[in-house]
């Protein structure tokens, strides 16, 4: 039965209070269509902040303990259906540094097919994979781990996700540089004296060039086997 347009409007009123109580909103079409409603109402709220730090303020104070519990009753349930609020909390979750959490939702959400919202033109493989890639370009430049996220990432890139050819060979390309690096986090060969971690860089490499012959690798391969080199004519 089709509801009136006052028994709609108690309705959203009831699901905007639930949300602001950090409460799931069940499972229903009219709830659905609701979630929607007060998704959409959100994201127009986050795009209206002028900064980047306003925006991850925002993400992590309200829109996270928003809708996490919506999210979390989803992922309990037995149901499967097309979710924005999940694929939301994915982003917002990156966005807010909580890889772990990000990372394992994404997992689901990608095994869902879930979509990605309009306005993103990439898939969500190809955005986890964009994203995880700049977070450990800024991680390793300051110096901090890497790991686990960036192996977790790359191992599905490497076996599971079908990604554009550029994406992967900026993978295999940072992957490569990174075994390289010297105390100050500079790639070079002549830092490094082991013969097996040199050839596993100049693999990666290879592979990064194979995906694409622009990757700017060329120079690099040629200082590891000069190095390799060097260390066995030793």
């Amino acid at each position: 039965m089709a509801m009136s347009p006052c028994q709609r409007h108690r309705a959203q009123i009831k699901a905007a209070q639930a949300l602001d109580n950090h409460e799931a909103l069940t499972a229903s079409p009219v709830s659905f269509h609701l979630q929607k409603l007060e998704l959409e109402s959100d994201v127009a709220q986050l795009r209206s902040l002028p900064t980047t730090a306003d925006r991850v303020e925002f993400k992590h104070d309200h829109l996270l303990p928003r809708w996490l519990p919506t999210v979390e009753a989803y992922l309990a349930g037995d149901k499967r259906y097309a979710n924005p609020a999940l694929v939301y909390c994915v982003i917002w979750l990156l966005d807010t540094g909580e890889m772990e959490k990000a990372l394992d939702w994404a997992d689901i959400a990608i095994s869902e097919g879930q979509a990605m919202p309009d306005n993103f033109k990439s898939t969500l493989p190809a955005f986890i994979a964009d994203t995880v890639l700049a977070w450990a370009t800024d991680e390793a430049a300051n110096g901090h781990s890497i790991q686990p996220y960036f192996s977790r990432t790359f191992d599905n890139i490497r076996d599971k996700w079908r990604l554009h050819e550029d994406i992967n060979a900026k993978w295999f390309k940072f992957a490569g540089l990174y075994l390289l690096r010297d105390h100050n986090g500079e790639p070079r060969a002549t830092a490094v004296e082991d013969v097996d971690i040199l050839e596993q860089a100049d693999a990666l490499l290879a592979q990064a060039e194979k995906y694409n012959k622009n990757a700017g690798v060329k120079t690099m391969r040629a200082k590891i086997l000069a190095r390799i080199n060097g260390l066995t004519a030793e």
